[in-house]
């Protein structure tokens, strides 16, 4: 697949200035998965294998990149393989684990899931540990750590227990699809089509840059080290010079692992839980949104809660939605106003009502996937917000009331509304 026909509208803007007004360079570590070689298929001779290994090599040695490599172990099949990995260590670069054959955790039962992971761990630990090296990293394929807080969980316990840390990425890019078009243009000898190719992959990646640069800044308000995602391939081979070359343009210096992962933004809580995977800063983003949103429907249903103890109706009902559906066991009632006549026939009084306290049990945000102009997923918006809470009303000349209400909030124009009551 290519990007390369979403990209003309954005190529000019990469390129118009080079000049950084960072007060200092911005550190980035350089990260490259799917060793011994990425699109195995399509460079299936020993040869090639050779080639594209030297290639990317040259150009790390080049700008002195000490990159943190991520094995595939499936794709380590035969003693030539071995020797290409031996090449990465022997330049000074540290070998993670990427998984025996890149599963899908979001598809992928969480029990083979990580029997895949030791399978490939206990393949790397016999390859690096008579060569004094140690395995202290692993990237989840599709960058997927799982679709439910259990399998994220469960995945977390593994790698504390097996001494891996994961391996974040912040500049998410799809450098992957420029692989497939710039084997075939090498092959065809279609000079024009190389040339094209290599502009839009640069113009991609600095977009890339651009992007995810921003969104982490602003979330933390101060210039952030970067994690880049590349891919062991030949497009690789050939650009990877002229990527390395614009980034040090612009402002940007190469560092190691362990300068990158000592910010403290890489040691911010964040659950992501979706079948889907993307950079950090849109995780850590997302988890923001949510704590937000969390806290904003929270101060509301506290506020609502009020107003039913002090009397007033009117003022309860004013968060929900002038379409709003309320279930009960006596019945379907449809409308703000019909949901307020209904509170007033069975609540005429002050007395009669009591004072309210909402307990919250659990609340869920609900939201999907969106797609950048570059094919990266990202989350979308929170559209809306799920909340399990227990009611209680309490007299002081009768015993309290109590039960469960399912409530779903929605925010069309900027204010939560409760479109949806199930109390019982």
């Amino acid at each position: 697949m290519r990007i390369t026909r979403l990209l003309p509208v954005f190529a000019l803007v990469c390129f118009v200035s080079d000049a950084v007004s960072a007060p200092q360079l911005r550190p980035v570590l350089i990260t490259i998965d799917d060793l011994p070689i990425a699109s195995g298929s399509l460079h299936s001779e020993q040869v090639d294998r050779e080639r594209i290994t030297t290639g990317l090599l040259a150009a790390l040695r080049k700008h002195g990149i000490e990159a943190v490599g991520l094995v595939t172990w499936e794709k380590v099949a035969q003693d030539s393989d071995f020797r290409l990995l031996e090449k990465w260590l022997s330049d000074g670069h540290e070998l993670g684990n990427h998984s025996y054959a890149h599963p899908d955790y979001a598809k992928t039962a969480q029990e083979p899931y990580i029997a895949d992971l030791e399978k490939a761990w206990a393949g790397l630990m016999a390859f690096l540990e008579p060569r004094g090296r140690s395995l202290r990293f692993f990237r989840f394929p599709f960058l997927c750590e799982g679709e439910t807080e259990a399998k994220l969980t469960a995945m977390r316990e593994y790698l504390a227990r097996t001494g891996q840390r994961s391996l974040p990425v912040t500049i998410d890019n799809q450098d992957w699809s420029f692989e497939e078009p710039w084997v075939t243009a090498v092959r065809a000898g279609d000079r024009k089509a190389l040339d094209e190719i290599r502009d839009d992959y640069l113009a991609a990646l600095r977009l890339a840059f651009r992007h995810h640069e921003e969104r982490g800044d602003d979330l933390f308000g101060r210039q952030l080290p970067q994690i880049l995602l590349l891919h062991s391939n030949e497009v690789g081979a050939s650009l990877w010079d002229d990527l390395f070359t614009s980034l040090e343009q612009t402002g940007h210096r190469f560092a190691t692992a362990d300068e990158v992962l000592a910010d403290p933004a890489f040691s911010e809580k964040c659950e992501f839980v979706a079948p889907f995977g993307c950079g950090l800063w849109d995780r850590i983003r997302q988890a923001h949104k949510e704590d937000q949103a969390k806290a904003d429907v929270a101060a509301l249903l506290k506020a609502q809660a009020e107003a039913w103890s002090a009397g007033d109706l009117a003022k309860f009902c004013e968060v929900y939605a002038d379409d709003a559906v309320f279930v009960s066991p006596s019945g379907v009632t449809r409308g703000r106003q019909e949901v307020l006549d209904r509170y007033r026939r069975r609540y005429p009084d002050a007395r009669a009502m009591g004072k309210l306290r909402l307990d919250i049990i659990e609340m869920r945000p609900a939201w999907g996937i969106e797609v950048t102009p570059l094919l990266d997923a990202v989350p979308s918006r929170i559209h809306a917000l799920s909340v399990v809470a227990r009611w209680t009303l309490s007299y002081p000349d009768k015993d309290p009331a109590t039960g469960l209400t399912l409530l779903v909030l929605q925010r069309p124009a900027g204010t939560w509304k409760i479109v949806q009551d199930a109390s019982m």
